[in-house]
């Protein structure tokens, strides 16, 4: 039987479900301990606390850092302006680079 995050990435159109589905598998990957639920309507994901989230729009989906603008970022990926949020945008014609998206949820994990 699926879980909540299941169903909520199976009710994404086509390619945003490709794009969540391969975002979730990252961050489990990189963080096997984590919790991962359905909270605010979106998946968010905890070990001390919540360090990062996925989100769906029309145009893109997103991977969300919590603490992200503590994050290391020398390439200037991250976006936002908010005072502690950040994220990573991916539209339609997107391909997750594993490697740098990694980094990042390590990273997440180190300020978490």
């Amino acid at each position: 039987m699926a879980n909540a995050v299941e169903v909520w990435i199976d009710q994404a159109d086509g390619w945003q479900k490709r794009l969540l589905q391969e975002l979730r598998a990252v961050i489990l990957a990189a963080v096997p301990d984590a919790t991962e639920a359905l909270k605010w309507g979106q998946p968010c994901y905890s070990r001390n606390g919540l360090f990062c989230y996925l989100q769906r729009s029309k145009g893109h989906v997103t991977l969300g850092f919590q603490k992200g603008a503590r994050m290391k970022d020398p390439e200037s990926l991250l976006q936002g302006d908010g005072k502690q949020m950040r994220h990573l945008k991916f539209d339609s014609d997107a391909t997750i680079d594993e490697e740098t998206c990694t980094g990042f949820i390590l990273e997440a994990i180190r300020l978490d």
